[in-house]
């Protein structure tokens, strides 16, 4: 099994180079820069088995761009390995951008190999502390980033316009976005849409 790896840290290569899939003897590839992750993946992909992205803190701006690659990606499953204080919300919006699993990077070592048996076989899984956090149902379609920052607008309260004035663009580009966010969820309305990433934990 061929895996790709983005860390900058040398516990996770050595945690995913030591771990076993079955029989299968698990290849590390790497690239410590997550801007350089796709263009790497793209001219390999076609000989890569699952992708980790290692996001230590997703306070900077490294957990954006991690969600942004996952919403461009589909060479092979997503493994994001968060750090053990990412909230319910941030775990479950990797899933909305097409995350198949995350991890805690304090339990690498012993599920690394198990999280990527399951994650070859299509299974959408999230390790955390003693247990699982359940998923977004996979039939929900991926959020991009500005779906999700409009997302949160509305279950702010915010109308179309209050929106579009905090990210500086248009109100018929916030419309847009709530359109599409109804439609990928499958709500009513935008209220519904709001009580639906409530429920799911979309919004921290």
């Amino acid at each position: 099994m061929k895996v790709f790896v983005a860390s900058t840290t040398a516990s996770v290569l050595d945690a995913v180079a030591g771990a076993r899939c079955g029989d299968e003897v698990i290849s590390v590839a790497g690239e410590p820069d997550l801007h350089r992750v796709e263009r790497h993946i793209r001219s390999n992909g076609q000989d890569i088995d699952a992708i980790l992205l290692h996001v230590p803190d997703t306070d900077s701006p490294d957990f954006k761009t991690a969600m942004a690659i996952i919403a461009r990606l589909d060479a092979a499953p997503v493994c994001v390995i968060l750090p053990r204080r990412a909230s319910t919300g941030q775990v479950r919006r990797c899933y909305v951008m097409g995350a198949a699993a995350t991890l805690c990077e304090e339990d690498l070592p012993e599920t690394v190999g198990h999280i990527l048996c399951l994650m070859t076989t299509g299974a959408h899984v999230a390790v955390f502390g003693d247990g699982l956090i359940q998923p977004p149902p996979t039939d929900l379609g991926k959020l991009s980033e500005r779906e999700l920052q409009v997302l949160e607008g509305i279950c702010r309260g915010h109308q179309n316009k209050e929106i579009a004035h905090g990210f500086e663009i248009k109100e018929v580009t916030v419309k847009m976005h709530v359109r599409a966010i109804i439609r990928k969820l499958n709500a009513k309305n935008r209220t519904h849409a709001a009580m639906i990433a409530r429920d799911l934990g979309l919004v921290g």
